[in-house]
């Protein structure tokens, strides 16, 4: 028994000893396994700085994610082989496989995140598509609060230009490429997928900006597609704790070039000269000019500076923002708060003792963008932006027309505290200060909720997405009016002329305010699409196929102002090897504005790309780092320009006639014909592009694009004859070519602690009308056909007639053509070419001259250094060969029609027998028939160069801040609209109007991370 216990001991122990050896060596190989498994990525931007938080997912992998630490660093539990997913900020992605233990993923310009809509991402290394982006931190350089007006110059082929100068909505106008339909401009915006009102938006809270332009990404859009696309994507909460950024911007507001009016002996001057040019009696006497010169007399004959009087010197706006974001385990967010307020330009705005006519705006509001994971496949994100606005202004408007017409001479402001003014002008500062002020109340509500479900229990690759959106926003306006009582300003003179005093008749009353609500405007859209997509690998190739339904619902305020559109999609997309990437697209898209059963249209597209930098041939050139061509072609639609009914005819209001004595009875007549064939317009578009990347810091692309669209709705009066008698039909016969270019250029560079980026664009975009049933024109030169869209059509000017070419007894020499529009001319009147050689000068002399008022070039440098903590940008933004037309009375056509001024300018360039070689023509109080036309005489080349914006900034250090437990305040100093090169001089060149004038402004501010 003791043997065999001590045999047995002996066993137990060696089959202990193995097993504990086993388990050494199985020990041994799973951290062998592990150390295998473990994969290092650095991951740096275009300046070769590290990016922290950056976002890293192994694919396949749905429940674990990684991020960056504060040194670009990550380690991650991956195989060779594997493909993993880089994203910073929702701004840049990368996607590649693992081929070494350690890796640096250098993030740069092809790399940045573009939204086709539909939630539909991609960048521009894996698109064949012609798209163009900016992210946040290029944004966030012009300071502009509307996000619109931080564009200028960025994205090639998109050309923002000024249109609206109010306080309280100074949105720009947009064009992607020119303008291909002469029906209108209908450029689709989005903010995240959903059509907005981008007026609604605040720089602050975009991450990204997606311009679409050809076929391969707009025929996604069906019939809303063909003008251009434009997405903004708002932020998303990062993968960090809870983190604080308030900001706060004072911001002091110029007026940019106002056009100076005549001072009153000037002006006095003018119109007794002008009166003698017309055979009349002057109206004041030498004596009247010296008084006015002297400053005597000034209630009989006064030197208002209007300008002065209605304006002040300055504006003020403030601005002060928070930002929260951050994440838990489940849950991302982010919450943006903005208040802002701007005083306007308006001056002498208390004098009424219970309220101010000033221009004011005061808007607040707040944005929450939530992402949770209510399982480990499905994510629930919701977006909420709500927006109240208040703003003021007088109740006649903030349009300064009097301001302009009225002369420093016609009156006194006020006589005994009586407003003052005569049967010619009204009083300018009266006409905003007495008669009250409006109230708008703006009220808007954006959400959308959107679920994702990863589908790939059921298919490996597969999910779903489902998204409702709902917006509502409406103006009620609140007016408070009032009417005042004047005095009517008479002069009486003396036997010699002189004025020696004044008659004062009283008219109208002074009433209390009088008060009126109403709902000005209303729009509610409600927004859904689901969608299904298919994700594969297979060896070197990927197919990305999504299927999608879109539904979009639009009620404006007022009976049939509701439009519909309803879309079916397939999007599919092939990648080889990352060297050959295919895209085909397809929409069956409805509208409701179409014909009941003819309500679809179908807009395919397909592009092609080959990455010649992912070639084998090309390992072995270090210089190029990125050559890609591409090229795609396909159709757009836009029904923006149809209406409802266009198939239908309606009869309306007839001729009257008189019933039973006196009584007036109106008629019932018939409507304009119905419309047979009713299309949305069809744009085929071609684009061809290379892409290319040198020296770790180089960037050029090229595009070339050819767009003809057809189905453009015309009126058929032109090729039908009035003998109808009956209105005439549209058609949907309109067709225009569009074609151009786009030529970017950007240089990255770090220098030890200095890194600087120059980027620069050009666009050039022509259109040519090929039909617009055109009527007959007896010459070609008349014809429309051929022209550009906003063409001037006008005479072409020839100098201004001189005294050599009249006889002794007035008339014009023989030979020289003789304008039909006046009995007689005089010298300093405008000369215009005979076009047919007819000797005389009528509409048959018209034709289309100059350029169109649409820039055919728009360009763009962003220029920008970095030293340590300090920071300088600068943007400037162009056009080139464009006309504008300068027919604005008093400033630039004065003292005609005795209720007109006249500016220094015109004084400066006018016709006299002292200045015979003068741009503008003799004075005049006559309403000249010859001088007062469309002409190339009332034209500007409306090129200019501006610098939009000029900021500086500077990062108190961090080892400084950090003690007071903030981790970065930075310092602001910004300029905006600072200058103009150009051939105007005396206004803005993107105002040549006279309303509330553009700004200048200097801003100061401060931000700070906690």
């Amino acid at each position: 028994m003791v043997k065999i216990f001590q045999v047995t001991s002996r066993l137990i122990g060696i089959i202990m000893k193995k097993i504990i050896i086993s388990g050494f060596f199985v020990l041994i190989t799973f951290c062998v396994l592990a150390q295998e498994r473990t994969v290092t990525i650095f991951v740096t931007d275009e300046f070769n700085n590290p990016v922290s938080e950056a976002v890293v997912e192994i694919i396949g992998n749905t429940i674990e994610t990684f991020t960056t630490d504060k040194n670009g660093y990550v380690v991650l539990p991956a195989i060779m082989g594997e493909e993993v997913r880089v994203v910073a900020f929702n701004k840049q992605m990368r996607t590649f496989k693992i081929d070494a233990k350690e890796m640096n993923v250098n993030l740069g310009k092809y790399d940045r995140i573009l939204d086709v809509g539909y939630d539909e991402k991609t960048t521009k290394q894996n698109s064949s598509a012609a798209m163009n982006g900016v992210s946040s931190q290029e944004i966030e350089a012009s300071g502009q609060l509307n996000i619109l007006n931080n564009l200028y110059g960025l994205i090639p082929g998109l050309q923002v230009f000024q249109a609206n100068t109010d306080p309280w909505n100074s949105t720009p106008g947009l064009r992607i490429r020119g303008r291909g339909s002469f029906a209108g401009n209908n450029l689709l915006v989005l903010v995240d997928g959903i059509e907005r009102d981008p007026s609604k938006i605040n720089r602050k809270e975009i991450e990204s900006v997606t311009v679409l332009k050809d076929a391969a990404s707009l025929s996604l859009y069906g019939n809303r597609g063909a003008d251009g696309v434009i997405n903004f994507i708002t932020k998303r909460g990062g993968n960090h704790k809870l983190r604080i950024q308030a900001g706060y911007n004072h911001s002091i507001q110029f007026p940019f070039r106002i056009p100076e009016m005549a001072k009153a002996p000037a002006y006095a001057l003018a119109l007794n000269e002008a009166l003698e040019n017309d055979g009349l009696s002057p109206k004041y006497t030498q004596r009247d000019i010296l008084s006015m010169s002297h400053g005597e007399k000034t209630s009989l004959l006064p030197n208002i500076n209007w300008q002065k009087e209605l304006l002040r010197d300055a504006g003020f706006n403030n601005e002060a923002d928070m930002e929260l974001d951050g994440s838990t385990k489940r849950t991302r967010y982010y919450v943006y708060t903005n208040y802002s307020s701007n005083r306007g330009l308006l001056n002498n705005t208390k004098l009424n003792k219970d309220y101010s006519t000033q221009a004011e705006v005061y808007a607040l509001k707040v944005r929450t963008n939530l992402e949770t994971y209510i399982t480990p496949t499905t994510v629930a994100r919701m977006n909420v932006l709500g927006r109240l606005l208040q703003s003021q202004q007088p109740t006649a408007g903030l349009a300064l027309d009097a301001m302009y017409h009225t002369p420093a001479a016609a009156f006194p402001i006020k006589n005994e505290n009586q407003w003052v003014r005569d049967q010619m002008f009204s009083n300018p500062l009266a006409e905003k200060i007495a008669r009250g002020y409006n109230v708008t109340l703006e009220r808007t509500l954006f959400g959308d909720l959107t679920i994702d479900q990863d589908l790939s229990l059921i298919l490996k690759g597969l999910s779903a997405q489902f998204r409702l959106a709902y917006d509502n926003s409406a103006h009620i306006i609140d007016s408070k009016t009032k009417s005042y009582s004047y005095l009517d300003f008479i002069p009486v003179r003396d036997e010699f002329g002189n004025i020696e005093r004044n008659l004062f008749t009283k008219y109208g009353n002074d009433t209390e305010l009088g008060f009126g609500s109403w709902l000005s405007s209303q729009v509610m859209r409600t927004s859904v699409w689901g969608k299904i997509d298919y994700v594969t690998h297979f060896g070197k190739h990927r197919l990305d196929a999504s299927g999608i339904f879109s539904q979009n619902y639009s009620k404006y305020l007022g009976a049939n102002n509701s439009y519909m559109y309803r879309d079916y999609l397939a999007n599919i997309a092939y990648n080889y090897d990352n060297r050959y990437i295919v895209n085909g697209v397809v929409s069956y898209s409805g509208s409701g504005k179409l014909v009941k059963g003819d309500k679809y249209r179908i807009y395919p597209a397909i592009s092609a790309a080959w990455v010649l930098s992912n070639e084998e041939f090309f390992n072995k050139n270090k210089n190029i780092e990125h050559l890609k061509v591409r090229a795609s072609f396909g159709i757009a639609g836009m029904d923006r320009n149809l209406s409802y009914d266009m198939d239908k005819q309606f009869n309306g209001g007839g001729r009257g006639y008189i019933f039973v004595g006196t009584q007036w009875k109106g008629g019932l007549g018939e409507g304009a014909l119905p419309s047979s064939i009713i299309e949305p317009e069809r744009d085929y578009k071609t684009n061809v592009g290379v892409e290319l990347a040198l020296w770790k810091g180089l960037t050029m692309e090229i595009d070339g694009f050819y767009n003809r669209r057809k189905n453009i709705k015309v009126s058929a009066t032109g090729t039908t004859s009035s003998v109808l008698g009956i209105g005439i039909t549209d058609l949907c016969t309109g067709e225009v070519n569009n074609y151009g270019g786009e030529f970017s250029i950007d240089w990255n560079e770090k220098i030890k602690d200095f890194n600087y980026y120059v980027h620069t664009n050009i666009s050039y975009a022509k259109n040519k009308i090929i039909n617009m049933e055109e009527g007959y024109r007896p010459h070609d030169y008349m014809k429309i056909k051929g022209r550009s869209i906003g063409q001037f059509y006008g005479l072409i000017a020839d100098g201004l007639f001189q005294e050599s070419d009249f006889n002794g007894d007035g008339n014009l020499k023989e030979g020289i053509p003789s304008p039909a529009f006046i009995q007689k001319v005089q010298p300093g009147d405008i000369k215009y070419k005979d076009l047919n050689n007819d000797k005389i000068i009528n509409e048959y002399d018209y034709t289309y001259a100059l350029k169109s008022w649409i820039p055919e070039v728009y360009y763009g440098l962003s220029l920008g250094a970095e030293y340590k903590n300090i920071g300088l940008s600068c943007i400037f933004q162009g056009v080139a060969r464009s006309t504008v037309v300068t027919e604005l009375s008093s400033i630039y056509r004065p003292l005609y029609g005795n209720n007109k001024n006249i500016s220094s300018h015109y004084l400066e360039n006018y016709w006299s027998p002292y200045t015979p070689n003068a741009r503008y023509p003799r004075l005049t109080t006559l309403p000249n028939a010859n001088n007062f036309r469309y002409s190339t005489l009332w034209t500007e080349k409306g090129d200019f160069l501006k610098l939009r914006n000029l900021e500086v900034t500077y990062n108190i250090p961090r080892h400084v801040v950090e003690k007071i437990r903030i981790m970065e305040c930075k310092l602001i100093v910004r300029g905006t609209n600072l200058f103009s090169i150009d051939h105007f001089k005396i206004m803005d060149p993107e105002q040549i109007n006279m309303n509330y004038p553009s700004l200048r402004s200097y801003s100061i501010g401060i931000n700070v991370l906690f």
